[in-house]
């Protein structure tokens, strides 16, 4: 038996013509917009929320950005710096320490001055220099060698002292003032700025002083003392002349004993310190006159304008 033939028109039949048809393309893509729409707006809501949390947080902690200088700095010496040097102090302005040479004598600082009596019993037993080279004679000298000299030397912040024992076989010394040389008498030269100015010429910090015994009669230990001028010449020193001076004869000679203040000098002492120094004694043998025959010198160069030729006194 044949089936009946179907007509796909009866499965509309009683439906309402005007609801729509559920497989319409129009609805789902309307759907699907608003969808990804909604997603949209949400994803921009959330990531404006985050973004701002983020900031936030990153505005208050972070640190302030190190601006690096633009220019060099300046730099500031600390306390512990080096002081920069005065005037006095650059190595180029101070001159090389002239070599001692021959002749070195040495003083000792001393807590108990002597006392100026002209016995030597108070003074160490060390001794300086031996005055025992003839450096001067008169063309009239005789020859005898008769006159030596031995010297001892300390000091204090005050005075540069002497004790001189000298022997000589016949005294003489009938002058006085500036002309106690021309007797029996010691005499110092001083080059008091010997690393400055070392050379073969005198100059105003150049000093002598000569010590007399005096005669041990009617005349008086003295003492008197010259300068180096800048052209070269040695004239009576202004002002000074202050020495203490005391002397004992005794039967080969005599001991003489002094206190030459350092301002007679135009010094300041101080340990280690190193002046030129010439110690000479002078001797006249001939009764009744004012004439040095001889001068015996610890240096055997000697002469009496030229400081290269003197020795030279540390003070210890």
């Amino acid at each position: 038996m044949q089936e009946p033939q179907r007509n796909l028109n009866d499965d509309w039949e009683g439906l309402d013509p005007t609801q729509p048809r559920t497989g319409s393309p129009t609805m789902l893509y309307a759907g699907i917009g608003i969808v990804v729409l909604f997603g949209l707006i949400v994803c921009v809501v959330a990531g404006y929320f985050v973004w701002s949390q983020f900031r936030e947080r990153t505005t208050v902690d972070e640190e302030p950005a190190i601006v690096p200088p633009t220019a060099v700095l300046e730099d500031v010496p600390t306390a512990t710096s080096a002081i920069a040097p005065t005037s006095t102090l650059p190595a180029t302005t101070v001159p090389p320490q002239t070599p001692l040479g021959d002749g070195a004598v040495e003083a000792s600082f001393t807590n108990t001055p002597p006392t100026i009596d002209g016995t030597l019993g108070d003074w160490p037993g060390a001794i300086a220099a031996s005055s025992n080279n003839r450096v001067y004679n008169v063309a009239s000298w005789n020859g005898t060698a008769d006159c030596t000299a031995v010297w001892q030397l300390s000091w204090d912040n005050g005075n540069l002292y002497i004790a001189v024992t000298v022997t000589d076989d016949t005294h003489v010394q009938t002058a006085s003032g500036n002309q106690i040389f021309r007797g029996d008498s010691v005499d110092m030269q001083f080059d008091t700025n010997r690393d400055a100015d070392f050379g073969n010429g005198l100059s105003p910090d150049d000093y002598q002083i000569t010590l007399s015994p005096g005669d041990f009669a009617g005349s008086s230990p003295s003492a008197f003392r010259y300068q180096g001028t800048a052209s070269g010449a040695i004239l009576d020193a202004p002002g000074g002349n202050i020495v203490t001076v005391a002397a004992q004869q005794t039967a080969t000679g005599y001991m003489l004993e002094a206190a030459i203040p350092w301002s007679d000098l135009s010094l300041t002492p101080s340990q280690g310190l190193t002046i030129g120094l010439a110690l000479n004694a002078n001797d006249n043998d001939t009764g009744g006159t004012a004439v040095q025959e001889v001068m015996m010198s610890h240096m055997p160069n000697r002469t009496l304008t030229d400081p290269t030729t003197w020795g030279t006194l540390t003070l210890k």
